[in-house]
């Protein structure tokens, strides 16, 4: 589809993108290339109309995670929804990822989780559909919370999580020869716009 090739096809073919876009672009524009992908997923009037309808309210908290564990599986893994507490009542609005058996586990790498998932996915979610939601890996066991109507935090304690070093795939890989970094912008654009469009049409 747009000229860059490599030995592995689907979501591997993802990581491996993934991986050399994080060694190329900086950290803003990593964060960027998946929230455009994101927007431009979803028509601009869907988009507007989700938030216009779905003001935040106890049922839009729900409904969005609910919705979460029909769309977000094809990245995280299986998840779940849980109850959380918002202004001293039970809701269930938290999606408890009990693995991210997928992004976090095939790469190791702690910027990439922060700056190719959790970043870009709670600014198009507060952006676009007018709901804030905080994102809460545990880079221990790998589990992750997305609490919806929760703001994140300025002191965010993810954002301070050291690199694993030892085990990080991107720390440990040389930048790939040859690669032209419009054609690596422009797959992994391509690859999570298909796989945003797929999750869309099964629900």
């Amino acid at each position: 589809m747009t000229g860059l090739k490599n030995e592995k096809d689907g979501y591997e073919s993802l990581i491996d993108a993934a991986l050399a876009i994080s060694r190329i672009f900086s950290l803003d524009k990593q964060s960027e290339i998946v929230t455009q992908a994101l927007e431009r997923a979803f028509p601009s009037y869907i988009l507007t109309m989700i938030k216009v309808m779905m003001p935040p309210s106890r049922f839009s908290r729900e409904y969005f995670a609910a919705f979460t564990t029909i769309f977000f599986p094809w990245l995280v893994g299986p998840c779940e929804v849980m109850e959380s507490e918002v202004d001293g009542r039970k809701e269930k609005n938290m999606v408890y990822i009990p693995k991210c058996s997928r992004f976090l586990e095939s790469t190791n790498c702690v910027g990439m989780c922060t700056n190719l998932c959790k970043i870009p996915c709670q600014k198009f979610i507060q952006d676009s559909l007018g709901m804030k939601v905080y994102m809460s890996p545990n880079f221990d066991d790998m589990s992750c919370e997305m609490i919806f109507g929760q703001q994140p935090p300025e002191d965010d304690p993810a954002l301070k999580q050291p690199c694993f070093r030892t085990k990080c795939k991107e720390f440990r890989t040389e930048t790939p020869l040859g690669i032209q970094s419009t054609l690596l912008y422009v797959h992994t654009f391509n690859f999570i716009y298909m796989q945003v469009l797929q999750s869309r049409i099964m629900v």
